[in-house]
């Protein structure tokens, strides 16, 4: 199993499940693996109904993860240590909010970068560079306190998603 694999099976196993979900407040709707029914829809190329999400099998979630939220938003480039808290966030919150949390936490770090939501050369040296000179743990956690913070945001403006805190605090490094 190579290290995209092992991100991807360990994020799913934790924090997603291997089960079927549609918690009437999760915005997602009905969700197999993470992978909700709009993005299945999109990898289908159709609209999906919950029991087609229901039905989803392991290996279209692995594409969709891979395709979608690894190499779409271009995560290898990143150094190792944050390879893992952005793919997560990619999934939970879309891979250009990820990048532009991770962008704005270099920014608090001294690091001053254009917030565009791409992970190319010039946010993946930074990125590097902030890892080597400042410590991964530093970095990860910097990029830790934006999530938090976005979440927050998200659940001051609407109380009924307080309901995932729990999830969002098991998520933090």
């Amino acid at each position: 199993m190579d290290r995209i694999d092992q991100i991807i099976y360990a994020m799913a196993a934790r924090f997603e499940g291997s089960g079927y979900t549609n918690h009437p407040a999760d915005r997602g709707g009905p969700t197999r693996w993470g992978i909700t029914a709009k993005v299945y829809g999109e990898y289908l190329g159709k609209p999906v109904t919950p029991d087609q999400v229901k039905a989803m099998p392991w290996a279209h979630a692995l594409i969709i993860y891979r395709e979608r939220y690894w190499r779409g938003a271009n995560i290898d480039r990143l150094p190792e240590a944050l390879q893992p808290v952005i793919f997560d966030m990619a999934v939970n919150m879309g891979p250009g909010t990820a990048v532009r949390l991770l962008q704005h936490a270099l920014g608090d770090l001294g690091r001053p970068i254009i917030g565009d939501g791409i992970i190319g050369k010039i946010t993946a040296g930074i990125a590097s560079r902030a890892v080597a000179d400042l410590g991964a743990k530093r970095v990860v956690n910097a990029v830790c306190d934006q999530r938090r913070e976005y979440y927050q945001h998200i659940i001051t403006n609407d109380p009924s998603q307080a309901v995932f805190r729990n999830y969002v605090e098991s998520t933090i490094m």
